[in-house]
């Protein structure tokens, strides 16, 4: 009996263990959008108000030459957000494109190559936020590469 004991105790680990690496895998994959530093030294290219809520919304110059061009946006393009509510800096969230970064999700979640991150005031990741509900999103833009302001990009000074 305690052979069983045993057995059926290991078998449960497993399985638990093995839906943790799929959990982690999910959110791991989230780690690789890093703080984009200097990203203010970019193009800022739109400025969106809703209700009490403004975005500041930067990118590269390549981005924004893709763009006009009507190009896909390149392998390493980063969009950065700056959110601002009730005229204080509430959150940043980056989008950052990666050839085959989009593989690490299911054809129902993904975003093309598409990863999204969020970050605190401070820089610091939220980790609480794994983009997933940004990707969900985003879907109803692909024929923007994912983007709900590539118009914007298009018109960039």
């Amino acid at each position: 009996m305690p052979q069983l004991k045993s057995l059926f105790f290991l078998a449960t680990f497993s399985a638990a263990f093995i839906d943790s690496i799929s959990v982690w895998q999910a959110w791991a994959a989230n780690d690789r959008v890093q703080f984009p530093e200097g990203y203010e030294n970019g193009v800022h290219y739109a400025t969106v108000n809703r209700g009490g809520v403004s975005k500041e919304i930067f990118t590269s110059p390549q981005a924004i030459a893709a763009a006009k061009a009507g190009q896909p946006l390149p392998d390493g393009t980063v969009i950065m957000m700056e959110d601002h509510r009730g005229g204080a800096l509430h959150r940043y969230v980056v989008m950052e494109k990666r050839a085959g970064w989009g593989d690490a999700y299911p054809e129902s979640v993904r975003a093309g190559d598409w990863e999204f991150r969020e970050f605190a005031p401070t820089q610091s990741p939220n980790l609480g936020e794994n983009g997933q509900r940004c990707m969900s999103c985003h879907q109803s833009q692909a024929g923007q590469d994912f983007v709900f302001t590539l118009d914007r990009m298009r018109n960039a000074d």
